[in-house]
């Protein structure tokens, strides 16, 4: 069966990736000749990027919206990093990191990256304590190297759910509740959750716990170092993020003496911050960066598409949606205003659950709309507490006819403070290019930039996470096939997936690109006449893709 399945899905795949090579042009569009839109690179500064892993969003989506901000971003060879489950040559990104800092402004690190080889890797602990000295060491030495050289370092709690390896694996449910409990118990000394704590502690053992209390207590003892280190003024700017977790655990414990020892520090509230969330903290330090090395401040209001999601507390997030909201434009260095007339853009924030009705959405895109009507500028965050496509904002905007192309900013891949961080990056930029330009305003390759960002957006935190990968992963699984270790069936599900990827684009292209207008140079006019969509799974697994989509434009006659 397994067989059939996978010659049939050579053959789908043929057939899509003869559709996803044509350029998808829509009709009856008025152009006199194809226009090409002068690239948009002006270099501002270099900064170099030492990546929390390989995967698109701690590089891919660094690299291109640095590119609004005039920015250009180096990275490591592919060569160097990490390749899922196996962790980069981290005694050769030291070397990369020292030799390219020589011709850099500033650079990006990701400390778990320089000690453990990547995320994955962080979460199992690979790092020695010799590996974080050596870091350390590093970073102390490139501050006296090159002391023009801006250095903004990134470091991550450890998630919550003890890691996937097999010495473990038996033991995560036991190790989740231990972990809360312990939380628990210095929060509130209740005798019974003490009780309950002495017998998980006996069923589980010893080196399980004792390996799982040593990586939090590594974590914490580098990131007291690293704090040490942006009060001495060795580091320009230090944000610690939290990987996934729940309102109580040993996560929080770590997070709340680290906030506590901050907040003794008034020299520290412009140079360290903590928050939650991992994918996204290199974009958002790379938007922070930007923003106020142009002295750029954006004032923000936050909308919500009902009234209970502020206070919403959404799958592995430790507080509420509006805390995290909070954090990431305390990052961006952002100021919260209370009407859209006062802001320099709206972030607009849906939570979808179950409960969520047509009503509910259909009033939230007229929302929007009628903000964009008004002439404000607005960013949409699409969240979902199940991840299911019914609970989401963005068919409703299409509905509604919004013009996706005037959006700032829209994001709802995977966590919320993945997304949150990301929709306020992508919208401090743009809206700090367009202040940039003034009155002349900005030339069209800058808009060009920003819609193929914001299209791969689109295609990927909704058609891709809403619609496509569950559909392949549900037809994975029925042949008995692991959506998460694909081995030797990658190309042909990584085909299969880019022949869907194309038939969505075009539908979106279709419904909400084809015509759109944006400004040109001289009195011209362009407008948008097609679309090319790139993409490839990045790892052997279905959980994430990279897509790099290409607009094609055409002046119009007047």
């Amino acid at each position: 069966m397994v067989k059939r399945f996978l010659c049939c899905l050579t053959i789908i795949v043929t057939a899509f990736a003869a559709a996803a090579a044509l350029n998808m042009e829509a009709g009856n569009i008025r152009a006199a000749r194809p226009a090409v839109v002068a690239d948009y690179a002006p270099t501002a500064a270099t900064v170099v990027l030492v990546p929390l892993d390989s995967r698109p969003p701690c590089t891919q989506y660094v690299e291109q919206l640095a590119r609004l901000a005039g920015i250009r971003v180096v990275l490591p060879p592919a060569e160097l990093l990490d390749k899922y489950r196996k962790p980069a040559d981290r005694a050769g990104l030291r070397e990369w990191l020292r030799k390219e800092a020589a011709g850099a402004d500033a650079a990006i690190v990701s400390v778990d990256m320089l000690v453990h080889g990547g995320l994955l890797a962080s979460r199992l602990g690979t790092g020695t304590a010799d590996d974080a000295a050596a870091a350390v060491a590093l970073l102390d030495d490139l501050h006296k190297d090159y002391p023009r050289l801006k250095l903004y370092a990134f470091s991550i709690i450890p998630r919550l759910l003890v890691a996937d390896d097999a010495e473990s694996a038996r033991y995560q449910k036991k190790m989740l509740e231990y972990s809360v409990l312990k939380d628990a118990v210095l929060a509130f000394e209740n005798p019974l959750d003490r009780d309950k704590l002495a017998k998980l502690s006996a069923e589980i053992p010893p080196a399980v716990v004792n390996r799982y209390l040593s990586l939090y207590e590594a974590n914490s003892q580098l990131n007291f170092r690293l704090v040490a280190m942006a009060e001495a003024g060795t580091l320009a700017g230090l944000v610690i993020g939290q990987d996934d977790g729940f309102p109580f655990g040993l996560p929080n414990m770590v997070k709340s003496r680290l906030a506590h020892y901050v907040s003794h520090r008034p020299a520290l509230a412009e140079r360290v911050f903590i928050t939650r969330g991992t994918d996204e903290v290199a974009l958002t330090v790379l938007g922070r960066a930007a923003a106020l090395g142009a002295g750029y401040r954006p004032r923000v209001c936050v909308q919500y598409s009902h009234a209970a999601a502020p206070g919403t507390v959404m799958p592995y997030m430790p507080h509420s949606v509006a805390r995290t909201v909070e954090e990431k434009l305390a990052i961006a260095g952002g100021t919260l205003v209370k009407e859209p007339a006062a802001a320099d853009y709206v972030l607009f924030v849906h939570i979808g659950d179950v409960s969520t009705g047509p009503g509910v959405l259909r009033d939230a895109a007229r929302a929007v709309k009628g903000l964009m009507a008004a002439g404000h500028r607005v960013g949409v965050v699409d969240l979902s507490e199940h991840f299911f496509a019914e609970e989401t904002l963005l068919p409703y905007l299409i509905r509604e006819g919004v013009d996706l192309t005037r959006l700032m900013a829209y994001a709802g891949w995977n966590t919320t403070s993945n997304s949150v961080g990301t929709a306020v990056t992508q919208a401090t930029l743009f809206a700090a290019a367009l202040e940039r330009a003034g009155e002349a305003g900005p030339p069209p390759g800058l808009y060009k930039r920003q819609l193929e960002f914001l299209t791969a957006r689109l295609l990927d935190d909704w058609y891709y996470q809403k619609d496509v990968q569950p559909y392949v992963n549900a037809r994975l699984k029925k042949y008995k096939l692991d959506p998460y270790n694909l081995g030797d069936n990658l190309q042909r599900v990584d085909d299969w997936i880019g022949g869907l990827l194309a038939e969505r684009a075009d539908a979106l292209y279709r419904s909400s690109l084809a015509g759109r207008t944006l400004p040109g140079e001289g009195g011209k006019r362009y407008v948008i006449s097609g679309l090319t969509l790139k993409s490839h799974l990045p790892w052997q697994r279905t959980f994430e893709v990279q897509l790099e989509p290409t607009l094609d434009f055409a002046e119009l006659e007047e």
